[in-house]
């Protein structure tokens, strides 16, 4: 799904009279989901020129002119390349989603995030979406990088076929000084696991990023870590800080029960209340473990 500008902008390029496959591609939509739009709706403009075979023919003006006039098509949607800068700013509580959570998050319909994941398959490019783990769902910080990496694409090779280092290492530390700084459930602020992502779509595109060079920029002494890292697998950093999603997954421990905690455990009332959060509403993993033993909260599996 594209914008309406996009849309626009897609069908000034197109000639007078277009195909159902010109309609779907200046959309951003399937050719089925533009013959739904033919069958079902009778104030859909037909057919304005000779057919050609099979192939029908309908006016770009006034199919331009329904389309605008659509709910879908309204100004305050947002076409998947609006999806990078919303990825940037917004902070969801959740760090793995859905397609509909993600939907939620970035503003846009189900229908934009599906998009991207089925113009993007695995072994079809170099940098595909992120695919779903065991619990059918994506890693927020994962779509995150990729949606910046959407809208800022690696360098291009020169003219000998090979990339220039120096743009390329510009390139992989864009992001990573991100303010968004709490660290996900591998011990990585989003700037970091950019950073990682970036590094490892460059390797898949060919570029060699060296894991020694990763370590320094990362302060990850262990190369090793690194390099597990660029493979995918998780990292065996303890995260220091965490939000409360990832704090209650972290101890065994339900969202609600963290909540409760926060908002019946305070100093007001106790002298040993939950410990406190910082602005990005993370708290000390060890400051709450410590305090679940003391106060007999933890989990006996923990």
């Amino acid at each position: 799904m594209k914008s309406r500008q996009e849309v626009i902008e897609a069908f000034a390029e197109l000639p007078e009279d277009i195909t159902t496959r010109d309609i779907a591609g200046a959309t951003g939509r399937t050719v089925p989901a533009v013959q739904n739009w033919i069958t079902h709706d009778p104030k859909f403009p037909g057919e304005s020129a000779p057919r050609s075979g099979r192939t029908k023919y309908r006016s770009k003006q006034k199919v331009l002119e329904w389309y605008l006039e659509q709910p879908f098509a309204g100004e305050d949607r947002f076409g998947p390349r609006a999806m990078g800068e919303t990825a940037r700013h917004v902070q969801p509580d959740l760090d793995r989603m859905n397609i509909k959570e993600l939907a939620d998050v970035l503003k846009v319909t189900p229908a934009a995030v599906r998009h991207h994941i089925t113009a993007n398959p695995p072994g079809e490019c170099t940098d595909p979406f992120p695919e779903t783990g065991e619990d059918g769902k994506r890693s927020w910080p994962q779509v995150r990088s990729w949606l910046l990496r959407h809208d800022d694409p690696l360098p291009a090779p020169g003219s000998g076929g090979s990339r220039d280092w120096a743009e390329v290492r510009v390139w992989l530390l864009r992001n990573l000084d991100d303010g968004q700084g709490h660290p996900d459930a591998e011990g990585l602020t989003l700037g970091q696991r950019d950073l990682i992502e970036r590094a490892r779509a460059a390797k898949a595109a060919g570029v060699k990023v060296p894991a020694e060079w990763l370590s320094e920029v990362l302060g990850i002494e262990d190369t090793r870590a690194v390099r597990r890292l660029l493979r995918g697998a998780p990292a065996r950093t303890q995260p220091t800080r965490l939000r409360p999603t990832a704090l209650a997954r972290h101890f065994g421990l339900t969202v609600s029960q963290v909540k409760h905690f926060e908002r019946h455990y305070v100093s007001e009332w106790f002298s040993d209340p939950f410990p406190g959060k910082d602005d990005t509403s993370a708290r000390d993993v060890e400051e709450v473990r410590a305090w679940l033993v003391r106060n007999n909260k933890l989990p006996s599996a923990q």
